[in-house]
């Protein structure tokens, strides 16, 4: 998927995108399926929310899942990233977000690059985002709200750090609360750009910055809403050293160029869940 100039235009001037109707119905059943199947695993990946029974994301899903490695392989969502970074990326991370139903929380307004700078040492914000839709989206089950055009101020001065890293405890890691927006930066930011909430049908994409304000409310609807949000970095954008670096599946440290795939992303589903030989972080391996 090529962008077009206007696209482009309007990726740097509102810092996001949206696709509908990108990937397949089939593909979609068969990722949602994976979904399903490492929900059910107990791997430090997995985090759950504060009440503990259920599970609130799973981290580095394209290195435990054959296919979500596809998925970071498939041109639909590597080549915007590469197009709008001008070049080779890696999957600094992956995050499969499946908000369950009624009971799935809230992620706080923030700014991704502040977190990665702060905890990871990321130099530049030479990131896309890639939010693929494995659900409906709807303004019921906890969408993405969005500031476009936030991503011009990096709001470093204005996020406060409230407490330890992802060392400190199990949920140390989530995005809620760490890094804490300070309440008159954001209605700052609203003020001058507004707000949208970005809705659609499964199987649907949306690009977006690192430094774009986002947030997504509890999911109050008796359904879920399951999003894959793929950070594809530029390769010269390699982290800086860490006294208490996280963990790969947080934070991906080798910098190794993704491959486009050159086949359908279900063209081995017949094989799904054994091993292909790829090397870690969707990188060819011959």
């Amino acid at each position: 998927m090529r962008l077009g100039d206007d696209q482009v235009k309007g990726y740097l001037q509102d810092g996001y995108l949206f696709f509908p109707g990108i990937f397949a119905e089939e593909e979609i059943d068969a990722l949602q399926a994976e979904t399903r199947r490492m929900s059910a695993m107990d791997i430090p990946q997995r985090v759950l929310e504060e009440e503990g029974d259920l599970v609130r994301t799973i981290y580095g899903s394209h290195d435990i899942s054959d296919l979500f490695g596809r998925l970071v392989r498939d041109p639909r969502a590597l080549e915007p990233a590469r197009q709008l970074l001008d070049g080779d990326v890696y999957v600094f991370q992956t995050k499969l977000n499946p908000k369950a139903p009624i009971r799935g929380d809230v992620w706080e307004w923030h700014q991704d690059f502040v977190y990665w700078s702060r905890d990871d040492g990321m130099p530049r914000p030479d990131v896309v985002n890639v939010a693929v839709f494995l659900d409906d989206v709807t303004e019921f089950n906890g969408p993405l709200f969005v500031i476009p055009g936030s991503h011009h101020s990096v709001l470093d001065e204005d996020t406060m750090t409230l407490r330890e890293g992802w060392w400190s405890g199990r949920h140390a890691h989530t995005a809620d609360g760490r890094h804490k927006l300070e309440r008159e930066a954001l209605a700052r930011m609203v003020d001058r750009h507004g707000l949208v909430s970005v809705t659609g049908r499964r199987g649907s994409v949306c690009l977006f910055h690192p430094c774009l304000l986002h947030a997504s409310p509890p999911n109050l609807a008796p359904y879920f809403r399951t999003m894959i949000f793929i950070r594809y970095c530029g390769v010269t954008n390699v982290l800086k050293p860490m006294s208490r670096p996280r963990p790969e599946w947080l934070a991906c440290r080798r910098p190794l160029p993704v491959r486009p795939l050159d086949e359908p992303m279900l063209a081995v589903a017949a094989a799904a869940g054994s091993s292909t030989g790829r090397a870690p972080n969707g990188a060819m391996d011959h």
